[in-house]
């Protein structure tokens, strides 16, 4: 097969007795993809949707390209995929990993020098990263009450984690290397969630609650998300311009956009994840806890 006759993408799995799926793609997967990614999408999202799911399984996704620059990890594996596709495979949670590699060898030629791989795989939710160790931890906290239903905007998880939060940072800040999280979410008796669809706005908020905000337009932006979030935009502002748990460091957090406020967390650095669902059997509300930590690759790259 020449170049000109390789295909962009090949994907395969799952086989019998497989719990796998892989994407092999000579370009990144777009939040609106059109042409032959459009078909990709399509095909990748079936063969999720038929990923054999195991009692307590969680879902472990990967994406390993050589390109060296930061992108949203979870945006690539969950939201530029379609997050219906993962509710049976990943209800109970997600593991992803980012990778900065060559992406292993596709079963058939494809004509692109360059490829992105997505792996996604059902694995037990005792399980650990594939790439990455867990290093120094930099903050853990608890949010005892935190509504996770109807689907939560990333200003409402950041205030519920400034102001009513329990934050603890234990080590030095940083404010460029990649870093984990672990995060869990205590679901009540009875209640249900559709984790795939909220991990955008919930991982954007816990982030942007361990930096503080370098004070531009601070009075516009405060006074917009007092409105949208009924609270007093001086309790937005001390919130931004908190110091004390931004282990993340300073940076321009938020700024106006349009009629509301563009968020700028750095969760590009975000290179490995493990969110679970913890399904309560008594009664409090939907809490949240967790860390963040530094992180080594198990391998040189």
């Amino acid at each position: 097969m020449t170049s000109a006759d390789a295909l962009p993408y090949t994907i395969v799995g799952p086989q019998e007795e497989s719990r796998r799926v892989e994407l092999w793609s000579v370009r990144r997967l777009p939040f609106e993809p059109t042409g032959w990614m459009k078909e990709l999408r399509g095909e990748l999202q079936e063969a999720i949707r038929s990923l054999p799911v195991q009692a307590e399984d969680i879902l472990h996704a990967t994406y390993t390209s050589s390109e060296d620059t930061f992108v949203d990890v979870e945006n690539v594996l969950f939201y530029n995929v379609g997050t219906g596709c993962f509710a049976k495979a990943g209800s109970l949670g997600l593991r992803f990993e980012r990778v900065f590699a060559s992406a292993p060898k596709s079963p058939t030629a494809l004509g692109g020098s360059t490829l992105h791989h997505h792996r996604y795989e059902t694995a037990p939710q005792s399980g650990a990263f594939d790439h990455w160790e867990r290093g120094e931890t930099l903050a853990s906290w608890t949010v005892p009450s935190i509504p996770l239903r109807p689907q939560p905007s990333a200003a409402f998880v950041w205030l519920r984690m400034k102001v009513e939060g329990e934050i603890k940072t234990l080590g030095e800040s940083i404010s460029s290397a990649g870093f984990g999280m672990t995060v869990t979410i205590h679901q009540p008796r009875g209640k249900a969630l559709n984790l795939p669809a909220v991990i955008k706005p919930l991982l954007d908020g816990v982030i942007a609650a361990l930096h503080s905000h370098d004070g531009s337009a601070l009075e516009d932006v405060s006074n917009r998300l007092a409105g949208k979030l009924a609270t007093s935009s001086n309790t937005v502002a001390r919130a931004l311009m908190d110091t004390q748990h931004a282990c993340l460091g300073q940076r321009t957090l938020v700024h106006p956009f349009q009629q509301f406020v563009q968020w700028n967390p750095a969760d590009d650095r975000l290179v490995a994840a493990d969110i679970v669902v913890d399904r309560n059997t008594n009664e409090r509300p939907w809490s949240l806890s967790g860390e963040l930590f530094l992180v080594q690759s198990r391998s040189p790259i």
